[in-house]
Protein backbone atom coordinates (compact mmCIF):
# COMPACT_ATOMS: atom_id res chain seq x y z
CA UNK A 1 0.00 0.00 0.00
CA UNK A 2 2.92 2.35 0.78
CA UNK A 3 4.58 1.63 -2.57
CA UNK A 4 1.34 2.24 -4.44
CA UNK A 5 0.73 5.48 -2.55
CA UNK A 6 4.25 6.71 -3.33
CA UNK A 7 3.80 5.81 -6.98
CA UNK A 8 0.54 7.77 -7.05
CA UNK A 9 2.32 10.74 -5.46
CA UNK A 10 5.12 10.96 -8.02
CA UNK A 11 3.09 10.02 -11.10
CA UNK A 12 0.49 12.67 -10.33
CA UNK A 13 3.24 15.14 -9.42
CA UNK A 14 4.29 14.91 -13.06
CA UNK A 15 0.74 15.92 -14.03
CA UNK A 16 1.29 19.29 -12.34
CA UNK A 17 4.07 20.01 -14.83
CA UNK A 18 2.09 18.79 -17.84
CA UNK A 19 -1.25 20.19 -16.63
CA UNK A 20 -1.55 23.05 -14.15
CA UNK A 21 1.77 24.70 -15.07
CA UNK A 22 1.83 23.88 -18.78
CA UNK A 23 -0.19 27.00 -19.75
CA UNK A 24 2.57 29.14 -18.21
CA UNK A 25 5.16 27.34 -20.34
CA UNK A 26 3.07 27.77 -23.49
CA UNK A 27 2.56 31.43 -22.67
CA UNK A 28 6.35 31.76 -22.25
CA UNK A 29 6.71 30.26 -25.73
CA UNK A 30 4.58 33.12 -27.09
CA UNK A 31 1.25 31.33 -27.62
CA UNK A 32 -2.01 33.28 -27.30
CA UNK A 33 -4.85 32.19 -24.99
CA UNK A 34 -6.69 30.71 -27.98
CA UNK A 35 -3.56 28.83 -29.13
CA UNK A 36 -3.00 27.54 -25.60
CA UNK A 37 -6.60 26.32 -25.46
CA UNK A 38 -6.24 24.65 -28.86
CA UNK A 39 -2.98 22.92 -27.88
CA UNK A 40 -4.43 21.56 -24.66
CA UNK A 41 -7.65 20.59 -26.45
CA UNK A 42 -5.81 18.54 -29.08
CA UNK A 43 -3.82 16.90 -26.30
CA UNK A 44 -7.14 15.91 -24.78
CA UNK A 45 -8.45 14.64 -28.13
CA UNK A 46 -5.62 12.15 -28.48
CA UNK A 47 -6.48 10.84 -25.02
CA UNK A 48 -9.79 9.64 -26.48
CA UNK A 49 -7.81 7.29 -28.72
CA UNK A 50 -4.85 6.52 -26.47
CA UNK A 51 -6.63 5.57 -23.27
CA UNK A 52 -9.01 2.91 -24.68
CA UNK A 53 -6.22 1.42 -26.82
CA UNK A 54 -3.91 0.86 -23.87
CA UNK A 55 -6.80 -0.18 -21.64
CA UNK A 56 -7.74 -2.83 -24.22
CA UNK A 57 -4.10 -3.92 -24.48
CA UNK A 58 -3.83 -4.36 -20.70
CA UNK A 59 -7.01 -6.46 -20.72
CA UNK A 60 -5.69 -8.46 -23.67
CA UNK A 61 -2.36 -9.40 -22.07
CA UNK A 62 -3.93 -9.33 -18.57
CA UNK A 63 -1.13 -7.14 -17.20
CA UNK A 64 -1.79 -3.51 -16.40
CA UNK A 65 1.68 -2.99 -14.91
CA UNK A 66 3.60 -3.88 -18.09
CA UNK A 67 1.55 -1.50 -20.20
CA UNK A 68 1.78 1.26 -17.59
CA UNK A 69 5.59 1.17 -17.36
CA UNK A 70 5.95 1.01 -21.14
CA UNK A 71 3.89 4.13 -21.80
CA UNK A 72 5.68 6.00 -18.99
CA UNK A 73 9.08 5.30 -20.57
CA UNK A 74 7.87 6.47 -23.98
CA UNK A 75 6.40 9.59 -22.36
CA UNK A 76 9.75 10.41 -20.74
CA UNK A 77 11.63 10.03 -24.02
CA UNK A 78 9.16 12.13 -26.02
CA UNK A 79 9.17 14.88 -23.37
CA UNK A 80 12.87 15.56 -24.03
CA UNK A 81 12.01 16.41 -27.63
CA UNK A 82 8.86 18.38 -26.76
CA UNK A 83 10.62 20.74 -24.36
CA UNK A 84 13.28 21.59 -26.96
CA UNK A 85 11.05 22.85 -29.79
CA UNK A 86 9.78 26.42 -30.13
CA UNK A 87 7.49 26.86 -33.14
CA UNK A 88 3.73 26.57 -32.58
CA UNK A 89 3.41 23.77 -35.16
CA UNK A 90 6.08 21.61 -33.50
CA UNK A 91 4.80 22.38 -30.01
CA UNK A 92 1.25 21.32 -30.80
CA UNK A 93 2.37 18.24 -32.77
CA UNK A 94 4.69 16.92 -30.08
CA UNK A 95 2.25 17.78 -27.29
CA UNK A 96 -0.34 15.58 -28.99
CA UNK A 97 2.21 12.76 -29.43
CA UNK A 98 3.31 13.01 -25.80
CA UNK A 99 -0.27 12.98 -24.53
CA UNK A 100 -1.09 9.87 -26.54
CA UNK A 101 1.24 7.93 -24.24
CA UNK A 102 0.86 9.96 -21.05
CA UNK A 103 -2.95 10.00 -20.96
CA UNK A 104 -3.39 6.25 -20.21
CA UNK A 105 -1.10 6.35 -17.14
CA UNK A 106 -3.82 7.74 -14.88
CA UNK A 107 -6.62 5.27 -15.69
CA UNK A 108 -4.19 2.33 -15.75
CA UNK A 109 -3.01 3.30 -12.27
CA UNK A 110 -6.63 3.63 -11.14
CA UNK A 111 -7.27 0.11 -12.42
CA UNK A 112 -4.30 -1.31 -10.48
CA UNK A 113 -5.45 0.51 -7.34
CA UNK A 114 -9.07 -0.62 -7.50
CA UNK A 115 -7.95 -4.24 -8.04
CA UNK A 116 -5.57 -3.94 -5.08
CA UNK A 117 -8.20 -2.35 -2.83
CA UNK A 118 -10.77 -5.05 -3.62
CA UNK A 119 -8.33 -7.93 -3.13
CA UNK A 120 -6.85 -6.69 0.14
CA UNK A 121 -9.96 -4.95 1.52
CA UNK A 122 -8.22 -1.57 1.58
CA UNK A 123 -9.76 1.89 1.30
CA UNK A 124 -9.29 2.97 -2.32
CA UNK A 125 -9.68 6.64 -1.40
CA UNK A 126 -6.83 6.59 1.13
CA UNK A 127 -4.47 5.40 -1.62
CA UNK A 128 -5.92 7.64 -4.33
CA UNK A 129 -5.67 10.83 -2.27
CA UNK A 130 -1.85 10.65 -2.56
CA UNK A 131 -2.24 11.42 -6.23
CA UNK A 132 -3.88 14.73 -5.41
CA UNK A 133 -1.35 15.39 -2.67
CA UNK A 134 1.33 14.87 -5.33
CA UNK A 135 -0.29 17.30 -7.75
CA UNK A 136 -0.72 19.92 -5.02
CA UNK A 137 2.79 19.56 -3.67
CA UNK A 138 4.37 19.64 -7.11
CA UNK A 139 2.28 22.66 -8.16
CA UNK A 140 3.65 24.67 -5.23
CA UNK A 141 7.24 23.40 -5.40
CA UNK A 142 7.50 23.68 -9.19
CA UNK A 143 5.75 27.07 -9.09
CA UNK A 144 8.43 28.33 -6.70
CA UNK A 145 11.24 26.77 -8.75
CA UNK A 146 10.12 28.23 -12.07
CA UNK A 147 9.70 31.58 -10.33
CA UNK A 148 13.37 31.38 -9.33
CA UNK A 149 14.98 29.68 -12.34
CA UNK A 150 12.43 30.31 -15.09
CA UNK A 151 9.66 28.28 -16.70
CA UNK A 152 12.05 27.22 -19.48
CA UNK A 153 13.42 24.59 -17.07
CA UNK A 154 10.03 22.95 -16.54
CA UNK A 155 11.00 20.06 -18.83
CA UNK A 156 13.96 19.04 -16.68
CA UNK A 157 11.84 19.22 -13.54
CA UNK A 158 9.25 16.98 -15.22
CA UNK A 159 11.93 14.47 -16.25
CA UNK A 160 13.24 14.06 -12.70
CA UNK A 161 9.73 13.40 -11.35
CA UNK A 162 8.72 10.90 -14.04
CA UNK A 163 12.01 8.97 -13.70
CA UNK A 164 11.31 8.48 -9.98
CA UNK A 165 7.76 7.35 -10.84
CA UNK A 166 9.08 4.80 -13.36
CA UNK A 167 11.47 3.34 -10.79
CA UNK A 168 8.61 3.01 -8.28
CA UNK A 169 6.42 1.47 -10.98
CA UNK A 170 8.65 -1.60 -11.14
CA UNK A 171 7.87 -2.30 -7.46
CA UNK A 172 4.09 -2.49 -7.99
CA UNK A 173 2.14 -5.74 -7.93
CA UNK A 174 -0.36 -6.53 -10.67
CA UNK A 175 -3.31 -7.57 -8.50
CA UNK A 176 -5.88 -8.06 -11.24
CA UNK A 177 -7.60 -11.43 -11.20
CA UNK A 178 -6.75 -13.57 -14.20
CA UNK A 179 -9.82 -14.10 -16.36
CA UNK A 180 -10.21 -17.48 -18.03
CA UNK A 181 -12.40 -15.94 -20.75
CA UNK A 182 -10.02 -13.74 -22.78
CA UNK A 183 -11.11 -10.35 -24.06
CA UNK A 184 -12.23 -10.29 -27.68
CA UNK A 185 -13.77 -7.98 -30.24
CA UNK A 186 -17.12 -9.56 -29.37
CA UNK A 187 -16.80 -8.57 -25.73
CA UNK A 188 -16.01 -5.01 -26.81
CA UNK A 189 -19.19 -4.94 -28.89
CA UNK A 190 -21.13 -5.89 -25.77
CA UNK A 191 -19.66 -2.84 -24.08
CA UNK A 192 -20.39 -0.47 -26.96
CA UNK A 193 -24.06 -1.51 -27.19
CA UNK A 194 -24.59 -1.24 -23.44
CA UNK A 195 -27.16 1.57 -23.36
CA UNK A 196 -26.76 2.17 -19.63
CA UNK A 197 -23.00 2.55 -20.04
CA UNK A 198 -23.26 4.86 -23.07
CA UNK A 199 -25.86 7.08 -21.38
CA UNK A 200 -23.65 7.26 -18.30
CA UNK A 201 -20.75 8.42 -20.46
CA UNK A 202 -22.91 11.21 -21.91
CA UNK A 203 -24.02 12.37 -18.46
CA UNK A 204 -20.51 12.46 -17.07
CA UNK A 205 -19.27 14.26 -20.19
CA UNK A 206 -21.72 17.11 -19.57
CA UNK A 207 -20.71 17.36 -15.92
CA UNK A 208 -16.97 17.32 -16.57
CA UNK A 209 -16.60 19.70 -19.53
CA UNK A 210 -16.24 22.71 -17.25
CA UNK A 211 -13.84 20.91 -14.91
CA UNK A 212 -11.51 20.32 -17.85
CA UNK A 213 -11.98 23.92 -18.98
CA UNK A 214 -10.86 25.07 -15.56
CA UNK A 215 -7.88 22.69 -15.62
CA UNK A 216 -6.67 24.24 -18.87
CA UNK A 217 -7.48 27.93 -18.49
CA UNK A 218 -7.56 28.75 -14.77
CA UNK A 219 -3.77 29.24 -14.73
CA UNK A 220 -3.96 31.67 -17.66
CA UNK A 221 -6.86 33.51 -16.02
CA UNK A 222 -4.95 33.94 -12.74
CA UNK A 223 -1.83 35.05 -14.61
CA UNK A 224 -3.78 37.69 -16.53
CA UNK A 225 -5.18 38.99 -13.22
CA UNK A 226 -1.61 39.53 -12.01
CA UNK A 227 -1.02 36.40 -9.93
CA UNK A 228 2.58 35.21 -9.56
CA UNK A 229 3.86 31.70 -10.34
CA UNK A 230 3.89 30.87 -6.62
CA UNK A 231 0.27 32.02 -6.29
CA UNK A 232 -0.70 29.82 -9.22
CA UNK A 233 1.02 26.91 -7.48
CA UNK A 234 -0.80 27.74 -4.24
CA UNK A 235 -4.15 27.70 -6.04
CA UNK A 236 -3.54 24.20 -7.38
CA UNK A 237 -2.16 23.01 -4.06
CA UNK A 238 -5.36 24.10 -2.31
CA UNK A 239 -7.47 22.41 -4.99
CA UNK A 240 -5.70 19.08 -4.67
CA UNK A 241 -5.09 19.03 -0.92
CA UNK A 242 -8.75 19.84 -0.33
CA UNK A 243 -9.64 16.55 -2.05
CA UNK A 244 -7.94 14.42 0.60
CA UNK A 245 -10.80 14.27 3.18
CA UNK A 246 -13.37 13.18 0.59
CA UNK A 247 -11.07 10.54 -0.85
CA UNK A 248 -10.53 9.16 2.67
CA UNK A 249 -14.25 8.78 3.37
CA UNK A 250 -15.17 7.73 -0.19
CA UNK A 251 -15.53 4.06 0.77
CA UNK A 252 -18.00 5.00 3.50
CA UNK A 253 -19.96 7.21 1.11
CA UNK A 254 -20.19 4.40 -1.45
CA UNK A 255 -21.62 2.07 1.18
CA UNK A 256 -24.22 4.60 2.27
CA UNK A 257 -25.25 6.13 -1.06
CA UNK A 258 -25.69 4.94 -4.62
CA UNK A 259 -23.05 6.02 -7.13
CA UNK A 260 -25.54 8.04 -9.19
CA UNK A 261 -26.70 9.88 -6.06
CA UNK A 262 -23.12 10.94 -5.35
CA UNK A 263 -22.67 12.08 -8.95
CA UNK A 264 -25.81 14.23 -8.66
CA UNK A 265 -24.39 15.83 -5.51
CA UNK A 266 -21.08 16.48 -7.27
CA UNK A 267 -22.88 18.00 -10.26
CA UNK A 268 -24.88 20.38 -8.08
CA UNK A 269 -21.72 21.46 -6.26
CA UNK A 270 -19.93 21.98 -9.58
CA UNK A 271 -22.73 24.34 -10.68
CA UNK A 272 -22.32 26.42 -7.53
CA UNK A 273 -18.54 26.39 -7.90
CA UNK A 274 -18.53 27.78 -11.45
CA UNK A 275 -21.17 30.35 -10.55
CA UNK A 276 -18.85 31.72 -7.86
CA UNK A 277 -15.88 31.71 -10.26
CA UNK A 278 -17.94 33.80 -12.65
CA UNK A 279 -18.97 36.31 -9.97
CA UNK A 280 -15.47 36.94 -8.54
CA UNK A 281 -12.53 38.34 -10.50
CA UNK A 282 -10.15 38.92 -7.58
CA UNK A 283 -7.14 36.54 -7.83
CA UNK A 284 -6.98 35.95 -4.06
CA UNK A 285 -10.69 35.04 -3.94
CA UNK A 286 -10.30 32.72 -6.92
CA UNK A 287 -7.30 31.02 -5.32
CA UNK A 288 -9.33 30.14 -2.23
CA UNK A 289 -12.36 29.14 -4.29
CA UNK A 290 -10.15 26.29 -5.56
CA UNK A 291 -10.85 24.65 -2.21
CA UNK A 292 -14.26 23.72 -3.63
CA UNK A 293 -12.45 21.16 -5.77
CA UNK A 294 -12.34 19.03 -2.63
CA UNK A 295 -16.14 18.80 -2.65
CA UNK A 296 -16.59 18.12 -6.36
CA UNK A 297 -13.82 16.11 -8.00
CA UNK A 298 -13.33 13.26 -5.47
CA UNK A 299 -17.05 12.48 -5.23
CA UNK A 300 -17.44 12.53 -9.00
CA UNK A 301 -14.36 10.43 -9.83
CA UNK A 302 -14.75 7.69 -7.21
CA UNK A 303 -18.48 7.26 -7.83
CA UNK A 304 -17.91 7.17 -11.60
CA UNK A 305 -15.10 4.60 -11.52
CA UNK A 306 -16.96 2.23 -9.19
CA UNK A 307 -20.22 2.62 -11.13
CA UNK A 308 -18.40 1.46 -14.28
CA UNK A 309 -17.26 -1.74 -12.52
CA UNK A 310 -20.92 -2.58 -11.88
CA UNK A 311 -22.24 -2.09 -15.41
CA UNK A 312 -19.49 -3.65 -17.58
CA UNK A 313 -18.34 -7.30 -17.86
CA UNK A 314 -15.43 -8.18 -15.58
CA UNK A 315 -13.07 -9.18 -18.40
CA UNK A 316 -13.19 -5.65 -19.87
CA UNK A 317 -13.17 -3.64 -16.66
CA UNK A 318 -9.93 -1.83 -17.55
CA UNK A 319 -11.29 -1.04 -21.01
CA UNK A 320 -14.56 0.26 -19.57
CA UNK A 321 -12.71 2.45 -17.07
CA UNK A 322 -10.24 3.82 -19.61
CA UNK A 323 -13.04 4.70 -22.02
CA UNK A 324 -14.80 6.47 -19.13
CA UNK A 325 -11.60 8.41 -18.36
CA UNK A 326 -11.08 9.08 -22.08
CA UNK A 327 -14.52 10.66 -22.26
CA UNK A 328 -14.19 12.87 -19.17
CA UNK A 329 -10.56 13.77 -19.87
CA UNK A 330 -10.36 13.56 -23.66
CA UNK A 331 -13.69 14.60 -25.15
CA UNK A 332 -14.53 16.87 -22.23
CA UNK A 333 -11.01 18.30 -22.50
CA UNK A 334 -11.48 19.01 -26.21
CA UNK A 335 -14.73 20.87 -25.63
CA UNK A 336 -13.65 22.52 -22.39
CA UNK A 337 -10.14 23.58 -23.45
CA UNK A 338 -10.85 24.45 -27.08
CA UNK A 339 -14.32 25.89 -26.61
CA UNK A 340 -13.44 27.54 -23.32
CA UNK A 341 -10.33 29.16 -24.81
CA UNK A 342 -12.35 30.51 -27.74
CA UNK A 343 -15.11 31.91 -25.49
CA UNK A 344 -12.66 33.34 -22.94
CA UNK A 345 -10.68 35.11 -25.68
CA UNK A 346 -13.85 36.85 -26.94
CA UNK A 347 -16.13 37.27 -23.92
CA UNK A 348 -13.81 37.07 -20.93
CA UNK A 349 -13.36 34.54 -18.14
CA UNK A 350 -16.38 35.53 -15.96
CA UNK A 351 -18.83 34.91 -18.82
CA UNK A 352 -17.09 31.63 -19.62
CA UNK A 353 -17.50 30.35 -16.06
CA UNK A 354 -21.13 31.48 -15.86
CA UNK A 355 -21.84 29.51 -19.04
CA UNK A 356 -20.06 26.57 -17.41
CA UNK A 357 -22.41 26.77 -14.43
CA UNK A 358 -25.40 26.51 -16.79
CA UNK A 359 -23.94 23.51 -18.64
CA UNK A 360 -23.20 21.68 -15.42
CA UNK A 361 -26.66 22.42 -14.02
CA UNK A 362 -28.22 20.96 -17.19
CA UNK A 363 -26.13 17.78 -16.78
CA UNK A 364 -27.15 17.52 -13.13
CA UNK A 365 -30.83 17.77 -14.02
CA UNK A 366 -30.40 14.96 -16.55
CA UNK A 367 -28.76 12.84 -13.82
CA UNK A 368 -31.73 13.49 -11.53
CA UNK A 369 -34.12 12.46 -14.31
CA UNK A 370 -32.09 9.28 -14.89
CA UNK A 371 -32.14 8.44 -11.18
CA UNK A 372 -35.92 8.88 -11.03
CA UNK A 373 -36.37 6.73 -14.14
CA UNK A 374 -34.22 3.93 -12.71
CA UNK A 375 -36.02 4.10 -9.35
CA UNK A 376 -39.46 3.89 -10.98
CA UNK A 377 -38.28 1.04 -13.19
CA UNK A 378 -37.02 -0.87 -10.16
CA UNK A 379 -40.33 -0.34 -8.34
CA UNK A 380 -42.22 -1.63 -11.37
CA UNK A 381 -40.04 -4.74 -11.55
CA UNK A 382 -40.49 -5.44 -7.84
CA UNK A 383 -44.28 -5.01 -8.11
CA UNK A 384 -44.34 -7.37 -11.07
CA UNK A 385 -42.35 -10.00 -9.18
CA UNK A 386 -44.71 -9.71 -6.19
CA UNK A 387 -47.82 -10.04 -8.32
CA UNK A 388 -46.40 -13.12 -10.11
CA UNK A 389 -45.52 -14.65 -6.73
CA UNK A 390 -49.06 -14.20 -5.48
Amino acid sequence: MVKLSLFFFFLFSSYAAMGALMPLYLKYQGLTTEQIGLTLALGAVIAVAGQPIFGYLSDKIQSTKKVLISVMVITLISSFVYFHVHSFLWIITLFVFLNFFQSPTGPLTENITIAYAKKHQKNYGVIRLWGDVGVGTAAVVLGILIGIFGVQYLGWMYAVIIIIAIILGFTLQDERRKITTPISVKSLKVLLVNKEYLWFLLLTLLLFITHRMNDSLFTVYLSELGASESQVGLAWMLATFASAPLFIISARLLKKYKELTLIIIAGALYSVRWLLYGLFDDPVALIYLQLLNGLTFPIFLVAGLFFVTKIVPEEITATGQTIFIAVIVGIAGLIGSGGGGWIMERFGAPSTYLLGAVITLFGTLLCIGTYMYQSNKLVSINNKVKSEGE
